[in-house]
């Protein structure tokens, strides 16, 4: 009897249906990253306190040879243009449609990454209690925020419609130009619109490694009747050091697993993120969390980068273990201890080290695939695979939304519903270039000689000068900050000031002023003028940085490498001489029986003027809008005020005796020293076209800057 052969489209069609039931299994494999810790049994006790920080640091070999796996499979990755490797790793991701959907068919409030996974941890575990009447919440290393929103999202669609939820958040201070952008996200497009709602601790940067800032947001803790969920988001730039992660963040994450167990109410949850699980540091703190949690898991969302070694734990139900609070004090007072383990080798049993190694096996093996496949794929062209992944995508995508049962939320549900905050503008996105290699090159010129430092910081400078962008290149430092500011001068100055007292600034690092790029290229161009001052190669400046003649005051630019790291006290200066020369101005001007034109032809002109923070952005302010009626930047480094305003005298007085009272005041305060942060409210700073025009201003002139104190580099090296 003759065999059947089956037409060629039921082959296919059976081939179509095995290909589609193989990717739905590998997409919702994505969904289930997730290892469980056993429980231990209730009342188990902590160890005795005197363990704490009583033995030496020590390794697992089990984890140490995890950790051998996936370095070995990360180094391929060397020699791969980061920029090139990311645009490819994200084309394949199954990332960009989900966030695509959320953004575009959900319309969800301001969604990053953090939104998705943060919505995941939520589902996945059910996190937040649906009968609820009220909520609270505390968000540790927040920024940009988005944590938040997705928080927002689910309450919005999962508890009663009547639940009232409340939330503050804290994390390195954007606005602080005294935090490193490398520890800090920029992005401030939330944060600005909610600013009530962030506490950046009692010093104003955020660090939540400062005791008195812990203490800070413990006690803003204490304003909620009970803490519902805790969240840490907290992160350090290792992409220099990949190899580094999990020990240079090891202090940041106990940091914020104490603050988190300090605030957290009896039953309620904690969401950490972490990376690897190799080093002592987190074999104790998750020994830690699995004493104090009924349930302790280890979870990678499907919206995590799955090439990344990024987890989540997600620990349930909190014991407030007795004892719990001298033991988080004692952990604590030792955050900065690398000769000490927390725990002892001895006080950590061998069942709970194999359940680490299984997790971390688990998680290595998961990491590593994804990583080869992507180098398989690196610059290759098949259609076969991109049939393979589109399907991937597509598939993933209906499971999420499936699984979560995300929709819409009314836009009254929104945190901020009148406007749309991710339109902001977002300045100081993170770039990288050049494949591991280079970048540990050029890290390394960091220790080359003078003459090759000179030449690479040259190099930038003219890459930079080249390359510089403008915002809104129409803008003037003339334009009004805001539609319908009272620019006219009737309102009382005081009613514009405002007054953030905390760490004071040593160098601007960081500034929503000016581009990151600029700013470092200025802070390591004064660094090698040191390093050459230090051998006493070049006499260092003498004489007072800032000088007056008639009515203009000027900065002195070679002066900037002495002043660069006591900003805050150089700021006092300035004010204080800017509002004199006013002052005097207006005194040697001022006739009795003259009307008030005769004010008209004072003018103030400042030279070199870098307003990079926002006690000098703050002055340039009041200037515009209190006593001077325009202010021009008549070429890149001069600033000229015009037109004295009839409450200029009185504006003059009124900031010159509140500020300097404000540093009287902040320089009275117990604890760590305290200086003035900002002077009026940061929010009207960052309005209207005045803030472009400023951007501008003061990229160009970092680079002016940079230009003259190379060339008087150059001109004692005698270097072309």
């Amino acid at each position: 009897m003759a065999m059947e052969i089956p037409p060629a489209e039921d082959i296919a069609l059976e081939e179509d249906a095995v290909l589609r039931e193989k990717i739905y299994h590998e997409a919702a494999a994505q969904f289930e990253k997730k290892f469980q810790f056993q429980p231990l049994p209730a009342n188990t006790p902590l160890p005795p306190l005197d363990t704490l920080y009583s033995g030496p640091p020590y390794t697992v070999p089990a984890l140490e040879e995890q950790k051998r796996r996936l370095n070995e499979v990360k180094n391929r990755l060397n020699d791969f243009e980061i920029s090139d490797w990311h645009q490819h790793t994200r084309k394949r991701s199954s990332l960009l449609p989900i966030l695509n959907e959320l953004r575009y068919r959900i319309r969800a409030e301001f969604v990053t990454q953090a939104f998705a996974k943060l919505y995941e941890c939520v589902s996945a575990y059910e996190l937040i209690d649906g009968q609820q009447q009220e909520l609270y919440s505390v968000h540790l290393c927040e920024a940009p925020g988005a944590f938040v929103t997705g928080l927002n999202h689910y309450i919005r669609l999962h508890c009663a419609p009547r639940t009232k939820w409340t939330w503050f958040a804290c994390t390195l201070n954007p606005h602080y130009e005294g935090n490193c952008p490398g520890n800090m996200i920029p992005d401030d497009r939330f944060i600005l619109h909610t600013l009530g709602s962030w506490c950046f601790g009692a010093d104003g940067t955020g660090d939540i490694m400062v005791p008195e800032n812990r203490d800070a947001i413990i006690k803003r803790s204490q304003r909620f009747p009970m803490v519902h969920l805790v969240t840490a988001d907290g992160s350090i730039d290792c992409l220099n050091v990949p190899e580094e992660q999990e020990e240079r963040v090891a202090k940041l994450h106990l940091a914020e697993a104490v603050l988190a167990l300090s605030v957290l109410s009896p039953g309620q949850h904690f969401v950490l993120k972490m990376f690897t699980l190799f080093e002592h540091s987190s074999v104790s703190l998750l020994f830690l969390l699995n004493h104090c949690f009924d349930e302790l898991h280890v979870f990678k969302p499907c919206t995590s980068k799955p090439g990344n070694s990024e987890v989540y734990i997600v620990a349930k139900h909190f014991r407030q273990p007795n004892g719990i609070e001298q033991y988080l004090d004692q952990i604590y007072t030792n955050l900065q201890d690398e000769a000490r383990a927390i725990f002892n080798r001895t006080t950590i049993p061998d069942t709970f080290l194999e359940q680490l190694r299984t997790c971390t096996t688990q998680f290595v093996q998961w990491q590593t695939d994804v990583i080869e496949s992507n180098i398989r794929f690196y610059r290759t062209s098949d259609p076969l695979e991109d049939q393979r992944l589109a399907l991937f995508k597509q598939t993933i995508l209906e499971i999420f939304f499936t699984q979560y049962h995300i929709t819409p939320i009314r836009n009254n549900h929104r945190i901020v519903h009148r406007a749309k905050v991710s339109e902001g503008l977002n300045i100081n996105q993170k770039e990288s270039r050049g494949t591991f290699n280079e970048r540990t090159q050029l890290a390394a010129a960091a220790d080359a000689s003078v003459t090759e430092t000179l030449r690479s910081l040259c190099d930038r400078l003219d890459h930079l000068t080249l390359t510089r962008q403008l915002f809104q290149p129409q803008a003037t430092l003339n334009d009004p900050l805001q539609e319908g500011d009272p620019d006219n001068g009737f309102a009382p100055v005081q009613h514009r000031l405002f007054f953030a007292i905390g760490k004071p600034i040593e160098r601007v690092k960081s500034s929503k002023f000016a581009l990151i790029t600029c700013i470092r290229l200025l802070n390591d161009t004064v660094d090698l003028v040191r390093r050459v001052v230090k051998k006493q190669e070049i006499p260092f400046p003498q004489g007072d940085p800032i000088t007056v003649a008639g009515n203009t005051v000027t900065i002195c630019i070679a002066s900037y490498p002495s002043i660069a790291d006591n900003i805050a006290q150089h700021e006092k200066q300035l004010f204080r001489t800017i509002v004199h020369t006013v002052l005097e101005l207006i005194g040697q001007n001022y006739v009795d029986n003259l009307p008030v034109a005769a004010y008209d032809p004072i003018e103030l002109v400042v030279q070199n003027w870098l307003p990079l923070t926002q006690v000098s952005v703050g002055l340039l302010y009041l200037l515009k809008q209190c006593v001077f009626e325009e202010v021009e930047q008549s070429s890149p480094t001069r600033i000229v005020f015009r037109r004295l305003r009839k409450s200029a005298l009185t504006s003059l007085v009124g900031m010159h005796d509140a500020v300097l009272k404000a540093y009287t005041r902040a320089s009275s305060l117990p604890g760590p020293a305290k200086s003035v942060l900002a002077i009026v409210p940061i929010k009207a700073l960052l309005c209207g076209s005045f803030q472009y025009a400023l951007l501008n201003y003061n990229n160009a002139l970092c680079l002016f800057y940079c230009a003259r104190l190379l060339e008087e580099l150059q001109r004692h090296l005698n270097v072309d």
